[in-house]
């Protein structure tokens, strides 16, 4: 048997572009790579030609169709047989291929090979268990069940197992003629021209800068590359993971899934190294009984409510708290974690000793953060290269770190775990710019008629009317998209007061789980009726557990342990309520669909594109003022803590009158 000879299943070429065609990812080389090889070499042992294909190959193809795959196969051969026959002619005697070329292009002198099934059929056929088995131990019982390991292993002529010899043969032609990347080479040698043209513009030049890249952002790192989507880098990372040897460079592990999963598999246990001292996550810092503070300068004598031993108990019993609020937990954790490593890496202090002066020096700290505490790419938390910051701060942003330090303070201090807040003083003189709304981020009369237009425009009517419902529940209430996508039909009541008609009032619950009612038009819960209709089908009176917004489809599966055991569950179904995340992307989509067609309606594009779910809401607080409402009123119905936030908005708006009145004047 040649190597063209190797066992593969007849079949009739058919017409028109081969099934599963897709486009190319790595390019066409003039030389063979390593992975080519090994699918030769499977084809040789046995292994099903399509199957040999898609375990070594198919990531650079561009179809696993078996008349593609065949035609890989002979045009491979013939050029790895072209490739050993040149460099033949320029060795000296005694190194040439000669007995290598003869047997892997050698007369078909075995016929009864050519009718052997393929390994995988074998194993099949005999029941094993290919898990339980390894490779080399496969193959080995495939050769004995049909008379083919006689030979030994280092004899390279036909005889009993003319298969070993030829395998060698390749093995030895291999080693001569085949290509292998370098860490260095541009990604044009390796990769089509519009996959490297990507890669380029995402600041990756060479193999050795794009795996590096693949390691640190893991799973997901084709997100942060325009233009090349989940399919495209998991063929990437396959390329990558069989030239990893040859490139004497590491792959990270667990890259063709993502972590969550991973985790799942391995019985959802959290993967963390070793707790250790230095700048790692606080849930793995280990502090030295000096810095543990259980004999602060400020620590209570007497018992404190956390039943807290130390500062590090504290502190992480002191977040607990805000367990059922995930992002604040987030934040809160984020800028708690800084302090204490600043505490005790730079300060030298544990927490509970900590003075004003100490936190007057952080506030310094914030304001210029030394680079060993900085990596601008996301790593996990677990990975050696995670650092507290992802660059420099700006003023808000230290402004948010210490007023989150001194809650943390105020906290303790309430508990009866420390004695005062050293942060309050600082405070008083900070002079970092407050924070401002941004107003101008709304629609202007002509963009929202140009969005309403570009709404009657969609072409599946369910969408259409859950589109439509969103828009018009948002920019005619202001509620926050938080609110919307908490908010269900249980919420919604038809509230019947003197001298007033009926009205539909829906309450929400906002910010500092402050409840508030906010009325909405009949036309709008007309909206939600249809929209209800459109999802569940259900023609009778709304369940007071519906949501507001409902999933048209199925969500993508999240992995969910049922049972003690991992399984692809729908977040929500057809018919299940759309999260706050999932308006916030319908929306977002959609803008950019009402980008597209701005320039033609005299609008701004840019503008437009930057639009999202907030932006109804300023265009909801700066239109109703516009029409005369009470300033006190459109600061209740945004749940505005202060009336100060919403004269923002007031006054805007009459910059705007004075602008308009002073340009009629100096016309005229």
């Amino acid at each position: 048997m040649t190597l063209e000879d190797a066992p593969a299943a007849s079949v009739r070429r058919g017409r028109g572009r081969p099934r599963g065609a897709t486009s190319a990812v790595v390019r066409e080389v003039r030389a063979l790579g390593l992975h080519h090889v090994a699918f030769l070499r499977a084809c040789l042992l046995g292994m099903d030609a399509r199957d040999a294909f898609e375990r070594y190959v198919a990531f650079g193809e561009t179809s696993t169709d078996l008349r593609h795959v065949q035609a890989c196969r002979r045009d491979w051969t013939a050029r790895l047989l072209a490739a050993a026959r040149r460099l033949d002619a320029t060795l000296p005697d005694g190194q040439r291929l000669t007995r290598e070329l003869a047997l892997l292009h050698g007369p078909h002198d075995d016929a009864r090979l050519a009718a052997l099934p393929s390994l995988d059929d074998w194993i099949a056929s005999q029941g094993l268990d290919p898990e339980m088995w390894g490779e080399a131990e496969l193959l080995a019982e495939y050769r004995a069940a049909h008379g083919l390991a006689d030979a030994a292993d280092d004899d390279v002529r036909p005889g009993p197992d003319p298969v070993r010899a030829r395998v060698q043969a390749l093995n030895v032609v291999a080693q001569r003629v085949a290509a292998a990347p370098r860490p260095d080479d541009g990604l044009e040698a390796w990769f089509a021209a519009p996959v490297a043209r990507r890669l380029r513009q995402a600041g990756l030049g060479t193999v050795a800068a794009l795996l590096a890249f693949v390691n640190v952002h893991g799973f997901r790192w084709h997100g942060r590359v325009a233009g090349i989507g989940a399919q495209r880098g998991a063929r990437i990372v396959a390329w990558l993971a069989a030239q990893a040897e040859a490139l004497g460079l590491p792959l990270r592990e667990g890259l063709d899934e993502p972590r969550s999963r991973r985790q799942l598999r391995l019985g959802a246990r959290e993967v963390l190294r070793a707790p250790s001292a230095g700048i790692v996550p606080l849930e793995r810092l280990v502090l030295p009984a000096a810095l543990l503070g259980r004999d602060g300068v400020f620590r209570s004598p007497g018992p404190n409510t956390l039943d807290a031993r130390d500062d590090l108990q504290a502190v992480t019993r002191w977040l607990s708290r805000y367990g059922e609020r995930p992002a604040t937990l987030r934040s809160y954790r984020k800028e708690v974690e800084r302090f204490v490593l600043w505490c005790a890496g730079v300060s030298g202090k544990p927490v509970s000793s900590v003075s004003a002066l100490d936190c007057q020096a952080y506030r310094a700290f914030l304001q210029r953060v030394p680079a060993p505490w900085i990596n601008a790419l996301p790593v996990e938390r677990d990975d050696p290269a995670w650092r507290p910051f992802r660059g420099q701060l700006t003023p808000s942003s230290q402004k948010q770190a210490l007023v989150v330090v001194q809650a943390m303070f105020e906290g303790l201090r309430d508990a009866g775990y420390l004695l005062a807040n050293p942060m309050r003083a600082v405070m008083k003189s900070f002079a970092l710019p407050t924070s401002r709304i941004a107003i101008e981020r709304s629609f202007t009369e002509a963009e929202w008629s140009h969005v309403q237009a570009c709404v009657d425009e969609v072409g599946d009517a369910p969408a259409r009317g859950r589109l439509r419902c969103v828009l018009a529940l948002l920019v005619s209430s202001g509620v926050r998209l938080d609110e919307l996508g908490k908010a269900r039909r249980g919420d919604l009541r038809l509230e019947t007061l003197p001298g007033l008609p009926p009205t539909w009032v829906l309450s929400v619950t906002g910010k500092r789980s402050k409840t508030r009612d906010v009325p909405l038009a009949d036309a709008v819960v007309d909206l939600l009726d249809a929209h209800a209709l459109d999802a569940t089908g259900a023609a009778s009176p709304p369940m007071p557990d519906w949501p507001l917004v409902f999933a048209l489809r199925a969500s993508v599966p999240q992995w969910r342990l049922v049972d003690g055991q991992p399984i692809a569950v729908p977040s929500s179904g057809a018919g299940g309520a759309l999260s706050s995340a999932g308006i916030a992307g319908l929306l977002k989509r959609f803008f950019i669909r009402v980008a597209s067609s701005a320039e033609r309606a005299g609008l701004s594009s840019a503008r437009l594109r930057a639009a999202s779910t907030h932006w109804t809401r300023h265009t909801f607080a700066r239109q109703a003022l516009v029409d005369g409402a009470p300033l006190e009123v459109v600061s209740e119905l945004l749940g505005h803590a202060s009336l100060d936030t919403t004269s923002i908005y007031a006054k805007q708006e009459l910059a705007r009158k004075i602008a308009t009145v002073r340009g009629l004047r100096h016309s005229s």
